[in-house]
């Protein structure tokens, strides 16, 4: 069989470090425009293989920065981050530390793309980190990338997804892709996704599969929430806590209140979720990080950028072809380090407000929504 030119500089590498080639998956790399050949490190070893998948161009696996050895260490979390756009380097701290409890050396970092760019920038210098790595899955992946991706991410103590298209990411769905995410979660590790690669951490998922996501705004989606643009995928993972929840980024600066409150209307009517929907809002500039005890915080840039966590029961109407009412939603806007949410009670402490909406008014809801309201806490 021909051994392609990655797979032969493998062989000396693999060779002079004394690591057995035995039922190891060979990438074959061919050039294709936006996916440019990758280095040596497109070498993937799975040792339960019976066959090697052959990688097709819309795969690339870019070379691993940091220690090449894998950080066997168990991971110390689970932990769970949405963000708003904000990609700081506390966010990448707060990963570090509830992966490795900050030691370092430990955590190997796998960040997962859509787009055909090395994504790797800056997470070393930001936490002692062991790697970190990126896989870009473009449009037209075979099934045989998405196993090649997977045995990278299975490997990892923290998954990242990048923001971009949701509906690449939705797409995942079912996949060993999805399944190794899944299991990165399950074992401890942290898992967490910026803009669209938040929105798709949620139980429910605005899929983006009708249009784009940017096409759907608070007006289109309180005038109709059925619009035949709005359209939805539940459970691209299962996120434990986040269960009956589903996100939103960008929130304030896109105005998402009267969409996110469309979205958690048509989880109760549509069946997916009870009435105690969780919509989580998180503003650019900040990001919503969840422990493994259920405690989610705000990690943001100053006092603007906020997380905003919304409660409202069953609508008072959200039926297709009528502007949505919801006559009553609780809104706890999490603004400083002191605030708190319980994802396990489904309460917390913050500026809290209680507000209506009326998709046949202008405006809809209060013009100062975002602004929150008295500081308290809605647990018992």
């Amino acid at each position: 069989m021909r051994i392609p030119p990655a797979a032969a500089l493998l062989s000396v590498v693999l060779a002079c470090s004394g690591v057995t080639r035995e039922r190891d998956a060979v990438v074959e790399i061919r050039d294709a425009p936006g996916f440019p050949r990758p280095l040596a490190s497109a070498w993937i070893a799975d040792a339960g293989a019976d066959a090697e998948p052959v990688a097709s161009p819309a795969l690339r696996v870019f070379p691993r920065l940091g220690s090449p050895d894998d950080d066997e260490a168990p991971p110390a979390g689970p932990g769970i981050v949405l963000d708003g756009g904000f990609d700081a380097p506390v966010v990448r701290r707060w990963m570090h530390d509830t992966s490795a409890r900050g030691v370092a050396g430990r955590g190997d970092v796998v960040v997962l793309t859509a787009y055909p760019s090395d994504a790797s920038t800056g997470w070393l210098s930001a936490a002692p980190f062991a790697s970190v790595q990126t896989v870009a899955i473009g449009d037209g992946a075979t099934a045989d990338d998405l196993v090649l991706a997977a045995r990278v991410a299975r490997r990892a103590e923290i998954v990242w997804l990048t923001g971009g298209d949701q509906a690449k990411y939705v797409r995942w769905k079912g996949t060993p892709l999805m399944a190794a995410v899944q299991g990165v979660h399950d074992r401890g590790g942290v898992v967490g996704g910026a803009s669209a690669g938040m929105i798709v951490l949620g139980a429910s998922v605005n899929d983006a599969l009708q249009t784009l996501s940017e096409n759907i705004t608070t007006p289109v989606a309180l005038a109709d929430p059925y619009d035949a643009r709005i359209h939805f995928t539940q459970r691209v993972l299962d996120l434990g806590l986040l269960g009956r929840t589903i996100t939103d980024p960008h929130f304030s600066a896109k105005d998402r209140m009267g969409r996110l409150a469309a979205f958690m209307a048509r989880q109760i009517a549509d069946g997916f979720a009870a009435p105690d929907v969780l919509g989580i809002g998180v503003d650019d500039g900040a990001a919503f990080v969840i422990d493994a005890h259920g405690e989610g915080r705000r990690l943001a840039s100053g006092a603007g950028p906020g997380v905003f966590l919304v409660k409202g029961g069953a609508p008072d109407r959200a039926t297709s072809g009528a502007p949505l009412v919801y006559g009553s939603l609780e809104v706890v806007k999490l603004a400083d380090d002191t605030h708190a949410w319980d994802l396990g009670r489904r309460c917390g402490r913050g500026l809290v407000r209680t507000i209506a909406i009326d998709g046949a008014k202008v405006p809809p809801y209060p013009a100062d929504v975002y602004a929150g309201g008295a500081l308290g806490s809605t647990c018992p």
